[in-house]
């Protein structure tokens, strides 16, 4: 019950320790679809047990959540203003999706609930990144709504999971969707509206390839990050609870870093290159202090990285809130082909292989993105 309530005043917390360059009613959306996407990992575990599955057919489901996000982020750039009936109807359709979830319906329901889960967060997490594109105080403000749920987050999700099961997630899930709701109204007004024409915009050469950059960095580090409690536990025998410290610790240096100052945080190339040095030393597994240490220092350059990496986008595209779509749903497309390459490249080849996907991926991207800074002037 605690527990329950504690993670029920994540948005409330999240709130008062935000900035107030955007609605809140942006923030708390953001931050629940963030505490959503942190939930899958103790879902997969219940769906096997409830549903007698096994673990592939189980991790379906953050395959079809993350397509779903692709859909919703891609789709809502090109067809949708960022409007407060945009955001409640998302979270409504997230609500929805959850409440059926939790009646444990056939698996076939059940993954298609996902997909309209995935849809939903997809369309939150587009209108928060749209009204904050362009403008690098709300761009940073909407950067830390990530480490500091997920701080919050993964504790309270894993004891509602051992305590309640699936069912209790899913219930919580859906109440959660609906705490924003109150301060939707006083989201709106940031985008203007947009003709028809202007929603169906291609993005400049520039722009494609930041994009680019952004899809392979989180592709690579997808590749490896899935992957860290195998590492750690066969090449170091490295207890569950001691990579669990690790990952809270990644979040949490992860909210100074989200937090600072895009003009004062350097460029993004290099910080990207750093990330992908941070996921070699992970994926080789030489030493569980470097291990360790890798994947906490993980969580800040990747959060120096990605705040500056919108703002080069945004300031190299005609339509920021358009780009800003697209960009959510190429890493989310990342996310999903990252994991199912880095496990048959990790059983293939092991953690040299995969180090060399995934680390190299993610630092030929930073080059990129440095070049590409580097050549691409910013546009008025």
């Amino acid at each position: 019950m605690v527990a329950n309530v504690g993670t029920m005043q994540i948005p409330v917390r999240l709130a008062a320790l935000g900035p107030r360059s955007l609605a809140p009613g942006t923030l708390l959306a953001v931050a629940y679809s963030t505490v959503t996407l942190v939930g899958t990992p103790f879902v997969i575990p219940q769906i096997v047990s409830t549903y007698d599955v096994g673990l592939g057919v189980a991790s379906l489901i953050s395959v079809v959540q993350l397509g779903g996000f692709v859909v919703g982020s891609y789709g809502a750039g090109r067809r949708l203003d960022p409007t407060p009936r945009v955001l409640a109807g998302a979270l409504l359709l997230t609500a929805v999706a959850h409440l059926i979830a939790a009646l444990e319906p056939a698996y076939l329901v059940l993954l298609a609930t996902r997909i309209g889960s995935g849809i939903g967060l997809g369309l939150i997490t587009w209108f928060g990144w749209a009204q904050a594109f362009g403008d690098d105080t709300r761009t940073t403000d909407l950067a830390v709504v990530g480490p500091v749920t997920g701080v919050l987050a993964s504790p309270l999700l894993a004891y509602v999971a051992d305590s309640a099961g699936l069912t209790g997630i899913y219930l919580l899930l859906a109440v959660l969707s609906l705490a924003p709701l109150p301060w939707v109204a006083g989201t709106g007004g940031v985008v203007p509206p947009r003709s028809a024409a202007e929603r169906r915009t291609r993005a400049v050469p520039a722009a494609m390839l930041i994009l680019a950059s952004l899809f392979a960095f989180t592709l690579g580090g997808s590749a490896v990050f899935q992957f860290v409690v195998v590492l750690g536990n066969d090449e170091l025998g490295l207890s569950a609870t001691a990579i669990a410290v690790a990952f809270s610790a990644n979040a949490l240096v992860g909210i100074p870093a989200a937090r600072w100052p895009v003009d004062k945080r350097g460029v993004p190339g290099p910080w990207m290159v750093a990330t992908g040095i941070m996921a070699v030393l992970v994926a080789l597994a030489l030493d569980e202090r470097l291990f360790l240490g890798a994947m906490i220092l993980w969580g800040f350059t990747f959060w120096m990285a990605i705040p500056g990496a919108y703002a080069v986008l945004a300031a190299r595209s005609a339509y920021p809130e358009q780009r800003a779509g697209d960009a959510q749903a190429l890493m989310a497309l990342g996310r999903v082909i990252g994991p199912l390459v880095g496990g048959l490249v990790l059983d293939s080849g092991g953690g040299t292989a995969l180090a060399v996907l995934g680390g190299g991926t993610m630092i030929a991207s930073g080059v990129a993105m440095f070049l590409t800074r580097v050549m691409a002037p910013p546009r008025n």
